[in-house]
Protein backbone atom coordinates (compact mmCIF):
# COMPACT_ATOMS: atom_id res chain seq x y z
CA UNK A 1 0.00 0.00 0.00
CA UNK A 2 1.26 3.47 -0.86
CA UNK A 3 -0.05 6.53 0.95
CA UNK A 4 -0.34 9.37 -1.55
CA UNK A 5 -2.51 12.02 0.09
CA UNK A 6 -3.86 13.21 3.41
CA UNK A 7 -7.04 14.94 4.47
CA UNK A 8 -6.28 17.25 7.41
CA UNK A 9 -9.22 16.72 9.74
CA UNK A 10 -9.07 19.08 12.71
CA UNK A 11 -6.52 20.98 14.75
CA UNK A 12 -8.60 22.02 17.75
CA UNK A 13 -9.90 18.72 19.07
CA UNK A 14 -9.24 17.08 22.41
CA UNK A 15 -11.52 14.09 21.91
CA UNK A 16 -13.36 12.43 19.05
CA UNK A 17 -16.05 15.09 18.98
CA UNK A 18 -19.06 15.12 16.72
CA UNK A 19 -17.14 17.59 14.53
CA UNK A 20 -14.25 15.15 14.10
CA UNK A 21 -16.69 12.30 13.46
CA UNK A 22 -18.44 14.39 10.79
CA UNK A 23 -15.09 15.26 9.23
CA UNK A 24 -14.05 11.62 9.18
CA UNK A 25 -17.30 10.69 7.43
CA UNK A 26 -16.80 13.46 4.86
CA UNK A 27 -13.17 12.42 4.28
CA UNK A 28 -14.26 8.80 3.79
CA UNK A 29 -16.85 9.90 1.24
CA UNK A 30 -14.31 12.10 -0.61
CA UNK A 31 -11.78 9.27 -0.67
CA UNK A 32 -14.39 6.86 -2.05
CA UNK A 33 -15.37 9.38 -4.74
CA UNK A 34 -11.69 9.66 -5.71
CA UNK A 35 -11.24 5.87 -5.77
CA UNK A 36 -9.14 5.92 -2.60
CA UNK A 37 -9.61 4.78 0.96
CA UNK A 38 -8.60 6.12 4.33
CA UNK A 39 -5.83 3.84 5.63
CA UNK A 40 -4.62 5.69 8.69
CA UNK A 41 -4.44 8.74 10.85
CA UNK A 42 -1.57 11.09 11.52
CA UNK A 43 -1.28 13.49 14.40
CA UNK A 44 1.21 16.29 14.90
CA UNK A 45 0.92 17.33 18.55
CA UNK A 46 2.57 20.57 19.63
CA UNK A 47 4.42 18.58 22.28
CA UNK A 48 5.23 14.92 22.67
CA UNK A 49 5.06 11.97 20.33
CA UNK A 50 1.87 10.16 21.32
CA UNK A 51 -1.19 9.45 19.21
CA UNK A 52 -3.39 10.66 22.07
CA UNK A 53 -6.98 9.80 22.96
CA UNK A 54 -8.50 11.44 19.91
CA UNK A 55 -5.98 9.89 17.54
CA UNK A 56 -6.57 6.47 19.08
CA UNK A 57 -10.34 6.93 18.75
CA UNK A 58 -9.99 7.87 15.08
CA UNK A 59 -7.71 4.87 14.52
CA UNK A 60 -10.28 2.54 16.10
CA UNK A 61 -12.99 4.03 13.85
CA UNK A 62 -10.78 3.57 10.76
CA UNK A 63 -10.01 -0.03 11.68
CA UNK A 64 -13.74 -0.79 11.60
CA UNK A 65 -13.46 -0.25 7.82
CA UNK A 66 -9.89 -1.43 7.25
CA UNK A 67 -8.17 -3.66 9.81
CA UNK A 68 -4.73 -2.62 8.53
CA UNK A 69 -5.23 1.09 9.31
CA UNK A 70 -2.18 2.68 10.92
CA UNK A 71 -1.46 5.64 13.13
CA UNK A 72 1.55 7.90 12.65
CA UNK A 73 2.73 10.59 15.06
CA UNK A 74 4.82 13.45 13.74
CA UNK A 75 7.39 14.49 16.33
CA UNK A 76 7.80 18.23 15.78
CA UNK A 77 10.96 18.44 17.89
CA UNK A 78 12.69 15.87 15.66
CA UNK A 79 11.31 17.44 12.49
CA UNK A 80 12.96 20.74 13.39
CA UNK A 81 16.35 19.02 13.63
CA UNK A 82 15.98 17.00 10.43
CA UNK A 83 15.90 13.69 12.32
CA UNK A 84 13.39 10.99 11.33
CA UNK A 85 10.22 12.46 12.80
CA UNK A 86 7.61 9.77 12.20
CA UNK A 87 6.55 7.27 14.82
CA UNK A 88 4.18 4.55 13.55
CA UNK A 89 1.82 2.84 15.97
CA UNK A 90 2.82 -0.50 17.43
CA UNK A 91 2.70 -3.34 14.94
CA UNK A 92 2.79 -1.06 11.89
CA UNK A 93 5.52 -1.61 9.33
CA UNK A 94 6.06 1.60 7.44
CA UNK A 95 8.64 2.50 4.79
CA UNK A 96 9.16 6.22 4.88
CA UNK A 97 10.29 8.37 1.98
CA UNK A 98 13.97 8.79 1.11
CA UNK A 99 15.92 11.48 2.94
CA UNK A 100 15.73 13.80 -0.09
CA UNK A 101 11.92 13.82 0.17
CA UNK A 102 12.11 14.45 3.92
CA UNK A 103 14.56 17.31 3.31
CA UNK A 104 12.21 18.76 0.70
CA UNK A 105 9.30 18.52 3.11
CA UNK A 106 11.31 20.32 5.78
CA UNK A 107 12.13 23.04 3.23
CA UNK A 108 8.41 23.43 2.49
CA UNK A 109 7.59 23.71 6.20
CA UNK A 110 10.33 26.29 6.75
CA UNK A 111 8.98 28.31 3.81
CA UNK A 112 5.54 28.40 5.43
CA UNK A 113 3.68 26.37 2.80
CA UNK A 114 2.00 24.41 5.60
CA UNK A 115 0.10 27.57 6.51
CA UNK A 116 -1.90 27.17 3.27
CA UNK A 117 -3.25 23.79 4.45
CA UNK A 118 -6.88 23.97 5.56
CA UNK A 119 -8.77 21.48 7.72
CA UNK A 120 -12.39 21.03 8.74
CA UNK A 121 -12.00 23.54 11.60
CA UNK A 122 -10.94 26.15 9.06
CA UNK A 123 -13.87 25.24 6.80
CA UNK A 124 -16.31 25.63 9.67
CA UNK A 125 -14.87 29.09 10.34
CA UNK A 126 -14.97 30.02 6.63
CA UNK A 127 -16.93 27.85 4.18
CA UNK A 128 -14.57 28.91 1.36
CA UNK A 129 -11.71 26.96 2.99
CA UNK A 130 -11.25 23.87 0.80
CA UNK A 131 -10.15 21.33 3.38
CA UNK A 132 -10.77 18.23 1.27
CA UNK A 133 -8.93 19.54 -1.79
CA UNK A 134 -6.42 22.01 -0.37
CA UNK A 135 -5.84 23.32 -3.87
CA UNK A 136 -3.85 26.35 -2.65
CA UNK A 137 -1.48 24.16 -0.64
CA UNK A 138 -1.03 21.82 -3.61
CA UNK A 139 -0.26 24.81 -5.86
CA UNK A 140 2.31 26.13 -3.38
CA UNK A 141 3.98 22.71 -3.17
CA UNK A 142 4.04 22.37 -6.96
CA UNK A 143 5.58 25.83 -7.31
CA UNK A 144 8.45 24.83 -5.01
CA UNK A 145 9.11 21.51 -6.73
Amino acid sequence: MEITDAYPLVHRYTSLSSTAELGLDLARAKAATDGKRIVGVYVAPAEGAELGRAGEAILVALRSDFAGAIGIVLDNDKLATGEPAYNPTAGATVAFPPSAVVAGTLKLVKSGVHQAVRDLDDHLDDARADWLGNVEAHKAIAAMA
